[in-house]
């Protein structure tokens, strides 16, 4: 089915990320502040993550673990927390959470975080972006039939049963873009008011190159990505459900 071009007053967004992975940055333990320098006006707050490794060996005699520590990864947050960036060895993340403005603004932001990491570690390319919106829609129902709000659901046999309660579903989808690959995971989430039921509908599309591109490209394929997952989304819901969202 073709793509419908919508926009909602109540866009059903709890998050959207961008995550880019480069080859061979230039990283050391000054690029962080670096980084923060450039963008402590808008994102004043600091969070630094610790990625954690254990290592088991096995012998005949003995087995033993050690536990060492991965690079480390930098989180810089607007005041309000509606947005971070993300930073580590070769690689970039921008998170758009609530309230989510409309792609047209918030894709200027990943230009500008690309631009400040490329400028400052010097990697020689990019490998992979990965291209993320996850939607919580609530149904204003307790028991409801999914299809008259989806089009993507779980079938159970009637002979099973005629109805079920949370599930989790995952789907590989192919996309006309060359080269992305949409992955799909659909499934119940907490309510947010005991006389609702609440999903999530996470489109995650993945684009990976088998050359290094240029920062210049990275423009087109987000612009695809971001076409797959409209796609997706207006295909995976009906009608019914857009008037929750307007």
């Amino acid at each position: 089915m073709a793509r419908e071009k919508r926009k909602y007053r109540n866009p059903p967004v709890v998050e959207a990320l961008c995550e880019i992975y480069f080859g061979d940055s230039k990283w050391d333990g000054t690029l962080p502040g670096r980084f923060y320098e450039k963008i402590k006006t808008d994102y004043p707050k600091t969070k630094e993550l610790q990625h954690i490794g254990v290592e088991v060996n096995v012998s005949k005699e003995a087995q033993a673990s050690k536990v060492h520590r991965g690079d480390s990864r930098l989180q810089f947050f607007k005041q309000d927390g509606s947005q971070l960036i993300q930073i580590e060895k070769d690689l970039l993340v921008v998170n758009q959470l609530r309230p989510y403005p409309k792609f047209e603004e918030w894709k200027p932001v990943v230009d500008k975080m690309l631009g400040i990491y490329i400028e400052l570690a010097g990697p020689k390319g990019i490998k992979q972006i990965g291209t993320r919106y996850i939607d919580k829609i609530i149904i204003p129902e307790l028991s409801f039939r999914m299809e008259d709000y989806f089009c993507l659901y779980p079938e159970v046999p009637g002979s099973l049963s005629d109805r079920h309660g949370r599930f989790m579903m995952r789907l590989e989808i192919p996309v006309r873009h060359k080269g992305h690959n949409l992955v799909i995971t659909f499934g119940t989430s907490m309510p947010e008011s005991a006389s609702t039921l609440a999903l999530l509908l996470d489109i995650y599309d993945i684009y990976t190159s088998v050359e290094l591109l240029s920062a210049v490209a990275v423009d087109k394929y987000i612009e695809e990505a971001h076409e797959n997952i409209i796609t997706a989304f207006e295909n995976c819901i009906t009608d019914k459900t857009r008037k929750l969202f307007d």
